[in-house]
């Protein structure tokens, strides 16, 4: 029910800005489209993007794998030793395991934040300069606004293919990316 809401309150924002630009006597209203997670998927800048983050994710799962395997091996032996442990000794490992998973839980979730920060950090210099090539692209070519295809909101339904602007913002991300080895801008 959010998710509605707020597409109809994007609607209706879009709606408002239409009509001021006609009441203003605008006489061209040229809108374009990109999707920008195809533009992540296509350019070079974004594939290093996304390998930073697989290499990130997939270092933080070494971590949380060998935690896993550890409680593992601790529940199996108390399994295996449950029928012939005192009662303290078996007390003693059933906390020991409580500890240990509680210390897994936490660690999988300070893990997961620092998955999320990262991405916010490798993404935050692509999306700053997407923003300055589709605003670069819209005032040479005059366009009024330019809406992504793909965004949260899913504001967009439908746009003719003519307006999609994807294709020439790729091929100006790559022309600051010359090859896959640098860096995001």
């Amino acid at each position: 029910m959010e998710t509605f809401r707020i597409k109809l309150v994007m609607v209706l924002v879009l709606g408002l800005f239409f009509l001021s630009m006609v009441n203003a006597g605008a006489e061209n209203i040229k809108i374009g489209i990109i999707d920008a997670q195809r533009i992540l998927d296509k350019t070079k800048a974004g594939k290093k993007a996304k390998a930073t983050m697989e290499e990130f994710v997939k270092s933080r799962q070494k971590i949380i794998d060998l935690e896993e395997q550890d409680i593992k091996s601790l529940e199996d032996e108390l399994v295996k030793q449950g029928s012939v442990l005192s009662a303290e000794a078996k007390k003693d490992k059933q906390e020991t395991f409580q500890r240990k998973m509680l210390d897994y839980q936490n660690k999988v979730s300070e893990l997961n934040k620092e998955v999320q920060s990262k991405k916010k950090e490798v993404l935050e210099g692509f999306n700053k300069t997407l923003e300055e090539i589709v605003k670069s692209i819209a005032e040479k070519e005059s366009y009024t606004i330019v809406l992504d295809r793909n965004s949260e909101g899913g504001v967009l339904i439908y746009a003719k293919d003519t307006l999609d602007l994807t294709d020439k913002v790729v091929q100006e991300f790559d022309k600051l990316t010359p090859s896959t080895t640098t860096t995001l801008p």
